[in-house]
Order: C-alpha cells, then structure tokens, then sequence
C-alpha cells in the first residue's frame, strides 16, 4: 500500500506485505481504504477512474448505529449525586482530583436496561409495526425492541440551571434502538484520502424506528415520574405539546408526594396522548436524534451475492491475502453497546489468522 506519509507534505511511505493485509480502520474508514485499493462498487470507482480490482456493490453500504436520544428530568437528589456540577463548573474539576472526590469514580450510567413493549402497546402502534414484532421480536423474547439508560448528568450543563431557584441536578433517561431497521451508506468521493466521504446515516429512514422511539418516549416518562427523586420534566429537552394537551409537560411532582410502595406507583394514572401529540413527539424525536457512535455493518459478512464482502473467515470476496476485522463486518446490530462486539470479532480475527499462518495461539 502507498500512502501520504503523515506530516511530511509531498511524501509518501509504501508498505509491502508478503503474506496478508488485515484491514481494520473500522465502519467508516475500512470501506474508504478498499473502495480506494479498486475493492467496491464498479459504478463508484468508475466515476472516479479507479480500476476494478473486485465488484463489490456491499462495500459501504448497510451502515447501522443505534439512534440515540435523551430526555432531562429535575430531581431532588444531593449535588454529589449527579455528575452536573462537575461537568458545569460549579465543582473544580483540580480540587475534586486533589481530594479524591467519590465522584470521579463514576461513569455517569447509574442504571440500564432491555425493555420490551406489551402486546397492547404493540397493537397500538400500527399494523404495519405488529408485522415487524411478529417476524422478528414476538418469539424472540430475550431480544429487546429498546435499551435505556439513567443517566446522572444533563447533556447541556447549561440547561441545570433551568430551575427558578438555582442550578438543579439532573437525571437524563436515555432511549437507544436495540435493532434498527434504518440502513445508510458511506462512499468516497475522490481517489484522495484527505477528501471528505459522502456519508448518509440514514437515521431514522425506516418509519417503524420512529414507532419505536415513540413508545420508548412514552415508556421512560412514565417510568421516571413514578421514582421518588422526580421533580419535573426539563422542558428545554422534551417535546413541546399543544395548549391543552393532557400530556402537557409538569414542572413539579405527581400529587401525593413521595411513593412509599410499587403500589403507590402503579396506582399513578398514566399519561393521555392524542394523535397530535403523537405527530409532536415524532416531530420531536426527527430533529433531536443523535448517534451512539455505535456504527458497523458497511462491509458485512454475508454471501455476495446478497451484498456481502467478506466470507466466514474475514477474507474478502475477489481478492486473495485481504482480511477484514473490525465492526464493519456484522450484518446485524447488537442490543448492547458495542464495545464487547469489537473485542470479540479482533479476539476471532486473531484465531482465524493464526490458523491460516500456522501460528500457535493460546486459548
């Protein structure tokens, strides 16, 4: 391979291998280096005068992440029970370091979870919805429609100010699709690795991961408002309902004060929504979606014949000594963070390499 050496303007390095290339530069990069080396699409690289090493029409393609937003609640928990005054300033980051506060111990997830609708929480989302759950979540019981998260601090340190009487803490409660059906592309756009790829997440372009969002906003407000540290929705980072709304956003606690039981709980009549107010949190949800940074799946394992790049042992199709091993590969998503998933495709990688080259590896 010959490339741009780095900080030497108007150099190149070039690398030769004997044996094997093994790329793994990730979803984003990994589908740029091949589409660059001739391996890709023959309509992309045509465009761009680079010869056809291997047709491809799967590279870059089928990019996935888990869409991510987060709601913020007020709460009443002490100041040293959220990340928000450090992250604000209000707590020197120098001092708490020099006195070893707690606080820098932690994450900043107190708590996740795999949630799955009810039947009737189904139904209520449409036919069209029913037939995904049906086909591809009803008898699969240990696969989650969404994952949650609470998180102990605001996005925006500015907004924990919010509160008329001071800075307040926050809890955000996170909602993350377990198994989006969105797809987007990443693809170069010129034979120069320092120009910009045409990149598309295709975020939310599936409309049952709206339906999906949807119920996970509905879900994580009725859960959160039902714990004894609630104090009010954040305005700033909800939807805004019509005048009138019965689900109109509260700024202070249920009546009865603090819940003594999951009965007292349960007890708490749940929140009406209309088809308006529908039509607002889906408004809501397509222009606040963020990234996990969880990307995978442009260069997936499958037959190629059904857009696949690479076969069950990482090699790529057309091409003999090239491997792939980094998120790329997956032709699925996982419902969990990513990071597991990465560690064991390079733990396989590893084994699958070692094999072919005759090397001993220790289990």
């Amino acid at each position: 391979a010959t490339t741009a050496a780095a900080g030497e303007q108007g150099k190149t390095h070039t690398v030769k291998a004997n044996k094997l290339v093994v790329i793994s530069a990730g979803a984003l990069g990994t589908p740029q280096i091949l589409e660059r080396s001739g391996v890709g699409s023959a309509a992309i690289l045509d465009k761009l005068g680079i010869p056809v090493v291997s047709d491809l029409p799967g590279v870059g393609e089928e990019y996935q992440d888990h869409h991510l937003i987060g709601y913020p609640y007020k709460t009443t928990l002490a100041p040293d029970q959220t990340l928000d005054g450090l992250l604000s300033g209000r707590l020197d980051f120098a001092k708490a370091l020099e006195e070893k506060d707690p606080i820098l111990g932690w994450n900043g997830i107190d708590v996740a979870a795999k949630i799955r609708p009810t039947e009737a929480e189904v139904a209520e989302l449409g036919p069209e919805f029913q037939h995904l759950w049906d086909r591809d979540f009803k008898k699969q019981t240990d696969r989650p429609l969404m994952l949650m998260a609470a998180v102990n601090y605001s996005f925006d340190p500015e907004t924990t100010s919010e509160a008329g009487d001071g800075p307040c803490q926050c809890i955000n409660m996170c909602c993350y699709t377990a198994y989006p059906y969105s797809r987007g592309n990443i693809h170069i756009t010129s034979r120069d690795p320092a120009a910009s790829p045409s990149f598309n997440t295709g975020f939310l372009s599936h409309p049952a991961d709206v339906k999906k969002l949807l119920w996970a906003y509905k879900k994580q407000r009725e859960i959160f408002r039902r714990t004894n540290c609630y104090d009010g929705e954040m305005a700033v980072g909800h939807p805004q309902f019509g005048e009138g709304s019965k689900a109109a956003l509260s700024d202070k606690k249920p009546a009865g004060g603090l819940f003594a039981s999951l009965e007292d709980r349960r007890r708490l009549p749940p929140i009406e929504y209309d088809a308006e107010d529908d039509a607002v949190i889906e408004h809501w949800i397509r222009g606040h979606m963020n990234t996990t940074w969880h990307s995978l799946g442009t260069c997936k394992m499958a037959p190629r014949e059904n857009k696949g790049v690479v076969d069950k042992d990482l090699n790529v199709y057309g091409t003999e000594g090239l491997k792939l091993a980094d998120l790329s590969i997956c032709p699925e998503n996982v419902g969990a963070n990513t990071n597991n998933t990465a560690l064991i495709v390079g733990e396989k990688a590893a084994w699958i390499i070692g094999r072919e080259l005759g090397l001993s590896i220790s289990p």
